[in-house]
């Protein structure tokens, strides 16, 4: 038998796909820790070292709440005040906030460790609810650290521990009991003599451990004095924490223990130094093939300044910079220049050379200062499929029958998106948007019109009652017949200014004319005394029954003016006759100003119906912009709304004059376009039909008068041969 050696078509090739590893680690679950163990066993000292070496998150009560501090929102404005004031942070709010640092996007992508949890404090939750709360995490701990010590020892240790007043530094009791110092460096000079002999010790090397002992003895003699032991740290308060614990905690935590894996259950003796339970937890992670958090490293410090470049160009500078080894390059990403971070949002910005920065052996460039801190949290949300996906913002213009709609049609098919039509969604909503305008102008010039007839009616009815109060203020001053002759001039008169002037002539004349009846009494006295006296006193009666009745009725309370007048009104229509004929071309002072207003409005409404057209898809765009006006006003008004596309199609037919598209318009409208061009020839058969009739009736005329003139030529020379004859 002969075997075929089997060829590869590729023999060089990495089997292995470069952009399918990344997925997968974008994909991943990063490695969360937990540690058990009893209070003040050394758990928090060991969650530092491991958060520095695994670049997680160490979750805690008062890293925590610092950091919402620092933020100076209105939660940490609380929080500061709360301690300020000498208040705890009751339980609930602590573990509130200790999930949300655990659901953020920072641990997302690095991992945490928490300690705290569970915690001894059963006021909010029991033991038993928060290792359930623990279990339904979207991130449950990957590895669970135990901590071990005997009860005696942990006391010890505890109740030994001293805090400096100033510092805030806290001691164990290796580091500031003189006894425990001497004790161990006796027991050091012990095992040097029997590893050299007695014979091997050197004199130097003793004076050197006895000069450090002397500057190790000056310095616990100087912080002695300020070394207190916190109420905690009392012996007997240690053993009722160690009990409490006992009680409400550790059979709990024994049974999370038993049901997880025991391949990342990682226990260790409490009692050795914590130097030696890193290296410890080390040694072990290294064995379980898990993958630390990848670091963001940014290329660019503040000092370095690059110039303006291409994008080419500047792509190839910033890999050279930071190399993690010689030669070795960063790579480009699919993103090329494009932030990562503006494109998830659905918006294209070219990266700056400021922030660049590097991950997962790629180079990215962002935009922003705002979008590499939000990249630096969690680049993953940023970077992972369908991403980089257009964000799809594209306007398709040209002439009619040119496509567009087809090809509008098309592209949002392809990329899940939505046609927006110009003149079915936002022309219809100018013209609404127009017509309200007519009718709230037409309403503010009915009110203003109602305003200026109501204020002329008033005022001609005010000057009709100041004629009449000037009236009666006369005939308090005159007699009657005064008066009546008053009231022929008032007749005379209908104006206000000719009213006062006849008041100022019929006042002189009446004083006139008083002055001559009382020189005429005063002449006659002695003829007709007493007749002239009843008459003067009964003229005086009258006058003065005539005055009583005028200043009863000038007493009266002045009348209330009161005008009702409505838009049918005969006056407020005439004056609005004009304002509704120039309302019919009525527009905006800016139109295009509000056609990109609307045209805003209807874009934002598609992107919240379309915002989950497909999984990952970015925040904004998933428009395509179908019939839009190509307007030079428009599109500024557009690129200063920020509404300027991605992409603009235009469709054209420059081959031939345009006879491809003729030839579309030809075929969509044949029917109607063939009747009117037989219409048309029919119109021109006709005309030169009836050119061609009126053209031999011209003829035939033309041919009958010549005939005519011929016959009048003969018989006038028939004639004249007749005579001559003769």
């Amino acid at each position: 038998m002969t075997s075929q050696e089997k060829t590869e078509e590729y023999p060089f090739a990495d089997i292995f796909s470069e952009d399918e590893i990344e997925r997968n680690f974008l994909l991943s679950k990063p490695v969360c820790f937990a540690v058990f163990g009893k209070p003040g066993v050394g758990k928090t000292t060991l969650a530092n070292q491991i958060a520095q070496t695994w670049k997680c998150i160490r979750v805690e009560a008062l890293p925590v709440l610092e950091e919402y501090i620092a933020v100076e929102n209105e939660l940490g404005s609380m929080l500061k005040s709360m301690l300020f004031s000498g208040q705890s942070i009751p339980d609930e709010l602590v573990i509130k906030l200790i999930l949300e640092k655990i659901n953020s996007p920072e641990v997302s992508h690095f991992g945490y460790i928490i300690t705290e949890i569970p915690s001894l404090s059963q006021d909010a939750m029991t033991a038993l609810q928060q290792i359930e709360l623990i279990k339904n995490l979207k991130f449950k701990p990957d590895v669970i650290i135990n901590i071990k010590c005997p009860d005696y020892d942990l006391c010890q240790r505890i109740s030994g521990q001293r805090q400096h007043s100033s510092t805030g530094y806290i001691y164990t009791r290796d580091h500031w009991d003189p006894e425990v110092i001497e004790s161990r460096r006796k027991k050091k000079k012990e095992l040097q003599k029997e590893g050299k002999g007695e014979d091997e010790g050197e004199e130097e090397e003793e004076q050197e451990e006895e000069e450090a002992f002397i500057a190790e003895m000056q310095m616990v003699a100087e912080i002695l004095q300020h070394l207190v032991q916190r109420p905690e740290d009392y012996l007997e308060n240690v053993e009722n924490t160690v009990k409490l614990y006992k009680e409400t905690t550790l059979q709990v935590l024994e049974e999370v223990m038993a049901e997880h894996n025991p391949q990342y259950l990682i226990e260790l003796e409490g009692n050795k130094p914590p130097e030696e339970l890193y290296m410890t937890v080390l040694e072990r992670l290294k064995h379980l093939n898990l993958k630390r958090a990848a670091i963001i490293t940014k290329l660019q410090s503040a000092e370095e300044e690059i110039d303006i470049m291409e994008n080419e160009e500047l792509l190839r500078v910033l890999a050279s910079y930071k190399m993690i080894a010689p030669r070795y390059r960063w790579q480009r990403s699919r993103w090329g220049r494009a932030c990562p971070v503006a494109l998830k949002d659905g918006n294209i910005y070219p990266g700056l050379p400021d922030f660049s920065v590097s991950f997962l052996g790629k180079l990215y460039c962002l935009s922003s200062e705002e979008a590499l801190k939000a990249f630096s949290l969690n680049p993953r949300r940023y970077l992972l499929p369908p991403m980089p996906a257009p964000p799809c913002k594209v306007v398709v213009c040209g002439p009619q029958r040119a496509g567009k709609t087809t090809l509008a049609d098309l592209i949002a098919e392809h990329y899940k998106g939505k046609v927006v039509d110009y003149s079915t969604l936002v022309q219809p909503r100018f013209e609404k948007a127009r017509e309200m305008l007519i009718e709230n102008t037409i309403t503010e010039a009915t009110e203003a019109a109602i305003r200026t007839v109501k204020e002329r009616l008033l005022a001609e009815q005010q000057a009709k009652i100041q004629a009449e109060t000037t009236l009666r203020e006369f005939q308090k001053h005159f007699g009657r017949k005064e008066f009546e002759e008053f009231s022929e001039l008032h007749s005379s008169f209908g104006e206000e200014a000719s009213i006062h002037d006849s008041l100022l002539e019929v006042a002189e004349e009446a004083k006139t004319k008083s002055e001559n009846v009382l020189d005429d009494q005063g002449a006659n006295i002695d003829e007709d005394d007493e007749k002239d006296i009843s008459e003067t006193s009964t003229f005086k009666r009258s006058s003065q029954d005539h005055s009583q009745d005028l200043k009863t009725y000038s007493d009266k309370a002045p009348v209330e003016v009161s005008v009702e007048v409505t838009a049918n009104h005969p006056a407020v229509i005439s004056i609005l006759e004009e304002t509704i004929k120039t309302t019919k071309d009525l527009n905006f002072e800016q139109p295009y100003e509000k056609h990109a207003e609307i045209l805003e409005e209807v874009l934002r409404e598609v992107m919240e119906e379309n915002q989950n057209r497909f999984p990952g898809a970015p925040k904004y765009g998933g428009w395509i912009l179908d019939n839009c006006p190509i307007a030079k006003e428009l599109w500024l008004v557009l690129a200063e709304r920020g509404l300027v596309p991605d992409l603009i199609v235009y469709l054209s037919d420059f081959e031939n004059n345009g006879k491809c598209l003729y030839n579309r318009i030809y075929l969509k409208n044949k029917s109607e376009i063939d009747a009117k061009i037989l219409e048309r020839l029919i119109g021109d058969i006709r005309k030169k039909k009836r050119e061609e009739a009126a053209a031999r009736k011209a003829k035939e005329e033309a041919l009958r008068i010549e005939e005519e003139n011929r016959r009048l030529i003969n018989a006038m020379n028939e004639k004249a041969k007749g005579r001559l004859t003769r």
